[in-house]
């Protein structure tokens, strides 16, 4: 197996190596046009424990994800369209609305990584890694429930188009409430309100965009300040510049790894490929349905 980013002599376990590798490479060139356009980004997630728990990739992580805020992340958006390297990679942008998302995706063309619940969309499928917007949160708490509230909203509205009756109890069933309602029914309204306090000087960041609930999804944004290079595999990628405060906010106890059940839910790929997905050539005819 030749791996041109990841360690040598990794057990490859969960036989993910190879999609790790060519992952990590789609990152290796993102943090290269961060620099050379003074954008900032750090690692989020999965991907910052890894980061601090692994020295890179948690072993059974299939994906990589960064954190963006708003301005950084339309600067980025802005530079790539103009002069990103547009035949390796595809800028896929969920919710646009009004130059809002919910969350980006930087795919690598010439491959593919097929997730069950987009499968028979026309889409691009090739293999990526996820841009979170880190969004400012009020200090009220009031304030902080409603921007929640609506950010959750907006996701489930993406859930109900692409969900295949994954899910049970009360989530499967607001699920399928949320699919009698239209498609982009007030997702405008919803991302508006995730976005208004942006230009708000407030104490708090959060990502009500992701899996985390409440409390697990807000966190101080004198965290974030300085962000600094950590290893990962043998490259090296940045982290919040308190790194320890954010992952005890978001995991606890981070250092303990979850339980076998867990690592499989975590997992995204049905399968993958690195020789399938055609080069892009803008004619996708169900991107804007991601939502």
């Amino acid at each position: 197996m030749s791996l041109k980013y990841m360690r040598q002599n990794l057990e490859d376990k969960y036989g993910l190596l190879e999609i790790q590798d060519k992952i990590l490479e789609i990152m290796v060139y993102v943090d290269s046009f961060c620099q050379k356009n003074r954008i900032e980004y750090c690692l989020m997630g999965g991907s910052a424990l890894g980061s601090k728990r692994h020295g890179g990739f948690i072993p059974w992580d299939d994906d990589l994800d960064i954190f963006m805020t708003p301005d950084n992340y339309e600067r980025f958006r802005a530079l790539f369209k103009k002069n990103g390297d547009k035949d390796r990679f595809y800028l896929q942008e969920w919710g646009l609305t009004d130059e809002m998302i919910t969350i980006a995706k930087v795919r690598m063309n010439g491959t593919s990584f097929i997730e069950d619940t987009v499968s028979d969309w026309d889409i691009h499928h090739g293999i990526y890694i996820d841009i979170f917007i880190l969004h400012s949160c009020p200090d009220n708490t009031f304030l902080q429930l409603k921007q929640c509230f609506w950010a959750k909203y907006v996701i489930t509205k993406g859930l109900a188009l692409r969900e295949k009756n994954r899910h049970t109890g009360i989530r499967g069933l607001v699920i399928k409430t949320a699919k009698l309602f239209p498609e982009r029914f007030l997702v405008k309204h919803g991302l508006k309100q995730v976005y208004k306090y942006r230009h708000m000087s407030t104490d708090y960041y959060c990502n009500f965009m992701g899996k985390a609930v409440f409390k697990q999804g807000i966190y101080k944004r004198k965290w974030f300040d300085n962000p600094v290079y950590a290893p990962f595999e043998t490259v090296q990628l940045k982290v919040p510049g308190r790194l320890h405060d954010f992952l005890t906010e978001r995991f606890g106890d981070y250092m303990k790894p979850p339980s076998s059940d867990r690592i499989k839910y975590e997992q995204h790929a049905e399968s993958w490929d690195f020789n399938h997905q055609k080069i892009i050539t803008n004619e996708y005819n169900d991107e804007d349905k991601l939502i």
